[in-house]
């Protein structure tokens, strides 16, 4: 399970490392299209309050000339007043005057542009007092109140009448209905939820597009746009006081009154097309995943089922080579021994035919549960110990003399399968000392050493080449793929003209 979880992490690994590069850029393109989109809903911004700060500071501007003017006047002449008066109003046709009034110290009316019942006091009304207590000449600009003579909303620009002396001798106010400072904006189209706002630098709404009733009881005063400190303008990204609409914020203060221009455009319309970019992209990049996780699991796969057919194709190899050919050329030994003895020891010839036939039972055995994919059942220790001495030859046969020594303990230690491949690693290691080796003694060892089991085949034969060292035969090599099968290692050591040595270490499983 190991192997094959490494196996398709590694074809996996490349396609994630390639998906997630992709992600990468579409994380680079997206924040890159979210900028740009919040920059250029800025630059409009930035724009339009510029724009518009210009114009309200001219209106403005016209507005407090008109109050300068006509309180020279009302002090200078108060009989030619009604006349001045219907002079500026016609400089003034933009700003929609609905009322010019001239109250005394005490709040008492003393001129009104508009028919008045009763004597109405003004004395209670904030700019009213604020002009009183200031001491000093300047330009109010009051809150949206309702008239007492109008009997409608409008915005108060009142400027102090002072007597020769600088005491406050009563004041005169200009009103404008808030719909006239809003008549500019009406053709300035930011979407459903965009929204101009022209804002006294003390928090308080002057103007607003929509609605201003609601705006009347919002304060501005701790909007970055009106905190102390803050710059001749500037954006800023936040939620809308009046209604809660989350919206791109750009300002612009007046150049000569504490007024403010803001210009807010709704997050949601401002980031609509990077939305739809971003639902595009990701999208995308879903089916472009998947699909590379799907190609990579495809090849995973594959190579899953191509380690699995090598695996098994090294297992009949294994198998037929190790088992029934190994077995196969130790009867022939066997028989080619039987046949030297015929003559001369007839009955030791008869051991030796004896034995291949129980080597052809075995083979037979082989082939069938190789055939049936139906394993042999496991040897006993002692079985084990007879096939690996039945691999060597016999004393007097020709060949080397074999010599052995078999630890007990590392029998035991030993699983069945375990077992399986120490013994065909014998066998086929034998098998290679009587055909290629030319050695007069050999020997074989098997050892239990700190846990370790240790198969040790030595010869003193003219050992390998060194120019076939690099390309070592079909035996050697399953020695090597059984001793991985063991968890182990295969170590071939050959000097020329002085033997080899091959030994298999693994680890104890029991």
């Amino acid at each position: 399970m190991t192997r094959r979880l490494l196996l398709s992490l590694e074809y996996l690994l490349p396609f994630a490392a390639v998906a997630l590069i992709l992600w990468a850029a579409i994380g680079w393109v997206l924040k890159q299209a979210h900028d740009s989109a919040v920059h250029a809903a800025y630059a409009v911004g930035n724009n339009l309050a510029r724009s518009l700060a210009q114009y309200e500071d001219s209106s403005v501007r016209a507005i407090d000339l008109s109050l300068r003017l006509l309180r020279d006047q009302w002090l200078r002449d108060r009989a030619s007043f009604g006349v001045a008066l219907a002079r500026h109003e016609e400089n003034l046709q933009k700003e929609r005057v609905i009322q010019l009034a001239v109250v005394d110290d005490k709040g008492d009316l003393l001129y009104s542009k508009m028919p008045v019942s009763g004597a109405p006091n003004f004395a209670d009304r904030d700019y009213f007092r604020l002009q009183r207590a200031a001491g000093r000449d300047q330009l109010y600009v009051s809150s949206p109140v309702y008239g007492r003579v109008t009997q409608q909303w409008a915005i108060q620009f009142s400027r102090p009448i002072l007597a020769g002396d600088g005491r406050f001798a009563g004041l005169i106010v200009m009103a404008l209905p808030p719909p006239a400072l809003e008549d500019v904006y009406k053709d300035i189209d930011l979407g459903p939820q965009g929204v101009i706002t022209l804002a006294r630098n003390d928090g308080e709404i002057l103007a607003r597009t929509g609605p201003i009733g609601d705006a009347r009881r919002v304060s501005l005063a701790d909007t970055i746009a009106l905190r102390p400190g803050a710059g001749q303008s500037g954006d800023f990204r936040a939620l809308g006081r009046v209604d809660g609409v989350e919206r791109f914020f750009s300002y612009r203060k007046l150049q000569s009154y504490p007024l403010t221009v803001i210009v807010g455009q709704e997050a949601d319309a401002v980031l609509a097309p990077y939305y739809q970019q971003r639902s595009l992209l990701v999208t995308g990049g879903v089916l472009a995943t998947l699909l590379l996780m799907a190609l990579g699991a495809v090849l995973a796969s594959r190579a899953r089922d191509r380690q699995r057919f090598l695996a098994e194709r090294e297992r009949l190899a294994l198998d037929l080579h190790d088992g029934c050919i190994q077995s196969i050329y130790a009867i022939g030994l066997g028989l080619e021994n039987c046949r030297r003895f015929l003559d001369k020891d007839p009955a030791r010839a008869a051991h030796l035919l004896a034995e291949a036939g129980a080597g052809l039972n075995l083979v037979i055995q082989d082939l069938r549960s190789f055939i049936s994919g139906i394993p042999r059942a496991p040897q006993t220790q002692e079985q084990f110990v007879q096939e690996i001495r039945r691999a060597m030859p016999a004393a007097g046969a020709g060949g080397p003399a074999f010599s052995f020594d078999i630890d007990r303990e590392a029998v035991r230690a030993l699983t069945p399968e375990q077992a399986m491949h120490v013994q065909r690693i014998a066998q086929e290691a034998v098998s290679n000392v009587m055909r290629h080796a030319a050695a007069r003694n050999a020997r074989l060892t098997l050892a239990l050493r700190e846990r370790r089991v240790s198969l040790d085949v030595t010869d003193d034969g003219g050992g390998i080449p060194s120019d076939a060292q690099a390309h070592i035969g079909l035996g050697l090599h399953n020695i090597q793929a059984r001793a991985r099968k063991l968890g182990g290692h295969a170590r071939v050591t050959s000097t020329p003209e002085r033997g080899t040595h091959i030994q298999v270490e693994f680890p104890q499983a029991r």
